[in-house]
């Protein structure tokens, strides 16, 4: 009796809980699915490789959006089973709220277990293998990253165009500065070239059009018709112009993207424990390193949230009736005011008003103790 009882309850807070990742990891990947369609049908990146793109995008999207279905669930079923009267019914048999909700409870301590495998080391092979496939998108079609009328970064280099012709890769109006401030970060390989024998100068290039064609290591630029000004950092009313019919100009951003690939995101748990030990043994100040840490941190933070929302979710579902609109509804408004207090955990850590490694949990802790509140007022009545 006790063993089919608890089989119904899970499938019915299984059947809501599928439907909440999917409605919850649409929202959240939303804003890339039109970024995906633009590359595809407007920048002339082939179908098969954005296809890739978005499906090892996906599961990283589940780190947020399991925790989200699990609130959503849990107040979705048993709301509707206490909407239903099955929640009196069973009370009324002799039930206690433990054998109602030990099922559901088991299922999300192993969804937790779950999210801490994937978060601490699935998902940084999964975030790496995007990043390369981003890599070959932007080799295959280096005109992915322009839009029309906007600055972009490319190596060390800012470029901005009036107009993008992604079927010819040709860039009109175009112009390419470089200040003095990157002067630190020039490519060694490009000292030949005439725009960096004097590395401190700032300068901008300006063409009519430029045929851009894509190699492994960057992209060519292949100039018409335009003009290159330098300044003199020492002496801003000296300024040396240049007019030019064809000039031949290479951004070498093969490197650059190759070192943005090994990203925090891409490292593994194991390997950025012994980074952040490496920076503490050697007494760097935690501005140099906070940013791994914030993020080696996150990771058990949200793998944990499954237990936090569930806590706060069971006394809700079990006192009131709600259907699907309503139970979405709470559940979001429990998730905003989740991650408004998770913002303002980061931002105390980041800032070393206390130690990022305690404060960061202060939503999880807030969530849980507001659950158990619910629980010790519920089981009063």
């Amino acid at each position: 009796m006790i063993k089919k009882l608890h089989l119904y309850i899970i499938k019915e807070f299984f059947s809501s809980f599928i439907f909440g990742v999917s409605v919850f990891s649409l929202l959240l990947i939303l804003q890339m699915a039109f970024e995906l369609v633009e590359l595809a049908l407007s920048k002339g990146v082939a179908i098969l490789l954005v296809l890739k793109l978005f499906l090892f995008y996906l599961p990283n999207i589940l780190t947020l959006s399991i925790p989200m279905a699990v609130l959503f669930g849990v107040l979705l079923s048993y709301g509707k089973l206490s909407s239903d009267n099955e929640i009196t019914a069973m009370k009324s048999s002799g039930l206690d709220y433990k054998t109602l909700t030990m099922p559901v409870i088991s299922l999300v301590f192993i969804v937790s277990i779950f999210l801490i495998f994937f978060n601490h080391f699935i998902a940084p092979i999964i975030s790496n293998h995007s990043k390369h496939i981003y890599e070959e998108i932007i080799t295959k079609s280096p005109l992915a990253k322009f839009n029309e009328k906007s600055i972009i970064n490319i190596g060390n280099y800012n470029l901005y165009a009036n107009k993008v012709n992604n079927k010819t890769n040709t860039l009109f109006g175009l112009s390419i500065y470089k200040f003095e401030n990157d002067a630190e970060n020039q490519d060694k390989k490009n000292q030949k070239d005439i725009l960096s024998k004097k590395d401190k100068e700032t300068w901008r290039i300006s063409a009519a059009y430029a045929l851009v064609k894509a190699y492994d290591r960057g992209v060519q630029l292949i100039l018409h018709n335009g003009y290159m000004q330098k300044a003199n950092p020492s002496n801003l009313s000296e300024i040396t112009h240049m007019t030019f019919n064809k000039y031949v100009f290479f951004i070498s951003f093969g490197e650059k993207i190759k070192e943005n690939t090994i990203s925090i995101a891409s490292i593994q748990s194991p390997l950025l424990l012994k980074i952040i030990d490496e920076y503490k043994r050697q007494g760097t100040p935690l501005s140099a390193y906070i940013n791994y840490q914030r993020d080696f941190w996150f990771r058990w933070v949200f793998a944990i949230a499954p237990i936090a929302f569930i806590i706060i979710a069971l006394p809700i579902g079990l006192t009131t009736r709600r259907g699907k609109a309503i139970s979405f509804m709470v559940s979001l408004g429990i998730i905003i005011l989740y991650y408004m207090l998770f913002i303002v955990s980061t931002s105390l850590g980041e800032k070393e008003y206390a130690p990022l490694s305690i404060i960061i949990w202060l939503p999880n802790f807030a969530t849980i103790f507001a659950g158990l509140y619910l629980f010790f007022k519920m089981a009063k009545k």
